[in-house]
């Protein structure tokens, strides 16, 4: 027998009618408690409703969104522009954006050509097969050679959500990070530890402001050191002349790594004469000696509520920026 056309162990996929039939309700009042479009003149009372969604999830019932768009015209896909770069904060947030899109029968397609002929041609594909919205970094969406574009998309009924931006374009939500409560947690991860002198490596958006803002309040400053070999030098001699212990501020982990190295080859001892603090929480982090303090950022999180903010504009629903908050990881580092 062909095991490619019969396998029991493989699941059949819910229907409408497997959810009414656990609930003992009509398919008609199953679908229009599913929809994203509800009939106003046929509503469901809300308890039923988050009783469907419930029965809904438990078969992993997922909606034809196939079907549906099919009678507007366009297809029931999300378009998604990241950085190509290989790393785990990317990987976080398209798994998230994979798992809201997954949950409402939106399937993806990911670019990662940073470049504007890259941007270009990911735009004009996403018009030419009238995909319902996009998800980008916000690098080159307001480049002159992209503007037609872009505008072309949105007249036509594409909507879009940006990534960890300070853009405000009227009916585009953005969904970011607070850097600079970031670098404020940083601070106080420092001034907790009862550091002597402060320091700042590298140069990132808000972190390295909201780390000095932070110490100001307390009454204390930081020098700020580029993330270059000369900076670096000159944060190390800074490290040696400082009363012990010098609290350092990495603004991303592969520096603050970098700052460990470096520390040591000079004979300071990482965690105990110089306290570090990076920022990312990339896994490598756990691993090293000492095991590196660091800022996480909700990458998954931030990939599933742009997805659903997404989909709630594809379906006439508004829909604000929002930030999220980062958290301290409190290792030995720091």
């Amino acid at each position: 027998m062909n095991k490619r056309l019969f396998n029991p162990g493989r699941k059949r996929k819910a229907t409408l009618k497997d959810v009414a039939g656990r609930l003992g309700l009509s398919v008609s009042v199953v679908s229009r408690a599913l929809s994203r479009r509800p009939d106003k003149n046929a509503r469901v009372a809300p308890n039923t409703v988050r009783k469907i969604a419930a029965a809904a999830k438990i078969l992993n019932f997922h909606p034809n969104r196939a079907a549906e768009f099919i009678k507007r015209g366009a297809l029931p896909t999300i378009g998604v522009f990241v950085s190509a770069t290989p790393n785990q904060l990317i990987a976080d947030l398209l798994f998230g954006i994979s798992e809201s899109a997954q949950e409402e029968g939106f399937p993806l397609q990911i670019d990662g050509d940073f470049s504007v002929k890259g941007f270009r041609r990911f735009m004009r594909h996403n018009l030419d097969l009238a995909h319902s919205g996009v998800i980008s970094y916000p690098m080159l969406i307001t480049q002159p050679q992209i503007a037609r574009e872009v505008e072309r998309f949105r007249m036509g009924g594409g909507k879009i959500v940006l990534l960890n931006c300070a853009l405000e374009i009227p009916g585009v939500p953005v969904v970011a990070m607070d850097e600079r409560l970031g670098g404020r947690l940083a601070a106080e991860r420092l001034l907790a530890r009862r550091c002597k002198a402060f320091a700042v490596a590298g140069k990132f958006k808000e972190r390295g402001p909201g780390f000095a803002e932070k110490l100001a309040e307390a009454g204390r400053s930081a020098d700020f050191f580029s993330k270059d070999e000369t900076g670096l030098r000159k944060l190390i001699k800074f490290c040696k002349a400082s009363a012990r212990p010098a609290g350092i501020f990495a603004v991303y982990d592969i520096l603050a790594l970098a700052v460990i190295r470096l520390l040591r080859q000079a004979g300071l001892n990482p965690g105990h004469d110089v306290l570090v603090v990076g920022y990312d929480n990339m896994k490598l982090g756990e691993v090293t000696d000492p095991p590196l303090t660091t800022i996480h950022q909700p990458f998954r999180e931030e990939g599933r509520l742009a997805a659903r903010k997404l989909i709630n504009l594809i379906y006439g629903v508004e829909e604000k920026s929002i930030l999220l908050s980062p958290r301290l990881v409190a290792r030995e580092s720091g």
